[in-house]
């Protein structure tokens, strides 16, 4: 839910049914009197220029019930709108439905504002019926280039002296979780399923906000949330400190030597950050054991269960999906779907914190967001919002931007589609049921990567 609505935005004066005018040309009108099944043309405002839906939200009840569940009783509208948007007579109103809240989960996006104890989902807001907003995909690309920036910033400093502070990566985890508070399918969906550098930087930042996404379907609150985005930008840097071909985006597959040398890299960067004073003890602890195995095959102590640290077994599950989702120079990327699909076999020998695969499949749905799929009609369509209920009926976008509705259309989806501008391919579920792999070995699936790649036509 977004920010509550402050007094002045929810108390309606008593100017009966007509709508009081504000300055410009906008008009503010009571929600009780919006059309249903009209839909806006621009952004929705309260009456102090907050967001609240974005453009080509359509009103229905349950948006208006939404509303008045976030304690908004009136929105303003282009005055040019009015005619459109406002009932041309007004019902008697509707008992209003009493909910209680308490002042600790009014958190809004603010991550200042964030309580510990209070779960962060309960401060998302609801955009199920929006579509993808432009400025917020510029925002996103902002927060990349600046978390680029800052991790080449880290680089140069670990080749010179040791880390004094990593509090710039700590305001770009808040960035992010507050992009994903504000619009959790949106950002996740176009900064996690987006390829177009296999670059440690990008992978890190990927890692972070998937991290942060499954979190917060675990519950995780705010603080915590954001400790747990930081391990994810801060789990490789030891890398940087290692010979660059282990890093490199155009490696080949390791050596018995290199891999030797390439599995220390969770204790280096563990240790480049032992002197960071605003270290929390969580995040240093967490990053040793990102690639541990929940049952005990991974490294570097081949811990085991509940001793491995609980954003090390966040991250875990969420790695491995980058591994197979991304590829590398000797392996293709999986369709996201095959990958979340393999995970879920691989799941049953017990390599995963099982709660985490639950979480991870809330956060993402069985049609990961920003994946591709097509339908029973032949179309081809983007995912851009998890299903409402259950996995595997998410909200789609054809390829010319439109909404398509499944129920409304008596469509379903056929099949998951590749990108073709990704390389992608698919995995049979015979296959994800014969492998038997382990996420710490740097070979795993090579043996697939021969096969033709699956365009969408």
């Amino acid at each position: 839910m977004s920010q509550p609505a402050n007094a002045s935005v929810n108390r309606v004066e008593p100017h009966g049914n007509r709508p009081r005018t504000d300055q410009g040309d906008t008009v503010t009108v009571p929600i009780d009197q919006l059309q249903v099944g009209s839909e806006s043309r621009t952004e929705l405002l309260d009456s102090n220029g907050v967001l609240l839906l974005g453009a080509g939200t359509r009103i229905t009840p349950e948006v208006i019930e939404g509303l008045r569940d976030r304690g908004v009783e009136e929105l303003t509208i282009q005055a040019s709108e009015l005619s459109r948007m406002r009932r041309s007579s007004s019902p008697s109103r509707a008992p209003r439905r009493t909910v209680s809240r308490s002042p600790s989960t009014k958190m809004g996006t603010d991550p200042s504002q964030w309580t510990t104890g209070v779960p962060i989902k309960k401060a998302m807001v609801d955009r199920f019926l929006e579509p993808l907003r432009p400025e917020r995909s510029e925002q996103l690309r902002n927060h990349m280039a600046d978390a680029q920036a800052e991790l080449e910033s880290v680089r140069l400093e670990l080749t010179t002296r040791k880390l004094r502070t990593v509090e710039s990566l700590s305001d770009l985890s808040g960035a992010f979780a507050s992009a994903m508070v504000d619009d959790h399918d949106q950002t996740v969906g176009e900064i996690v399923q987006t390829c177009d550098s296999l670059a440690l930087t990008e992978r890190c930042v990927k890692l972070s906000v998937l991290g942060m996404a499954v979190g917060a379907e675990m519950d995780m609150d705010g603080p915590s949330l954001l400790e747990l985005g930081t391990t994810g930008l801060l789990h490789d840097i030891g890398l940087y400190t290692t010979d660059s071909e282990l890093s490199s985006p155009a490696r080949q597959p390791f050596t018995d030597e290199q891999l030797w040398e390439y599995r220390k890299h969770p204790v280096l960067s563990a240790n480049c950050l032992r002197e960071v004073s605003d270290m929390p003890k969580g995040v240093l602890l967490a990053i040793e054991q990102v690639h541990e195995q929940y049952d005990g095959t991974g490294y570097p102590f081949g811990l085991e269960g509940k001793r491995i640290h609980l954003y090390a077994r966040i991250l875990n599950v969420c790695d491995t999906y980058l591994q197979l989702t991304i590829g590398t120079s000797f392996r293709k990327p999986l369709l996201p779907h095959d990958a979340l699909g393999l995970i879920l076999h691989q799941a049953r020998y017990g390599l995963f914190d099982p709660k985490v695969i639950h979480a991870l499949l809330r956060a993402e749905s069985l049609f990961p967001l920003g994946s591709r799929v097509e339908l029973s009609n032949g179309q081809i369509a983007d995912v851009i919002r998890r299903p409402p209920q259950g996995y595997a009926r998410p909200v789609l976008q054809s390829l010319d931007g439109e909404r398509v509705e499944l129920d409304e259309n008596n469509l379903e989806i056929a099949r998951p589609a590749a990108n073709a501008a990704m390389d992608q391919i698919r995995l049979g579920v015979e296959e994800m049921q014969a492998l038997r792999w382990n996420p710490a070995d740097d070979l795993f699936l090579r043996g697939i990567d021969a096969r033709v790649p699956m365009h969408a036509s």
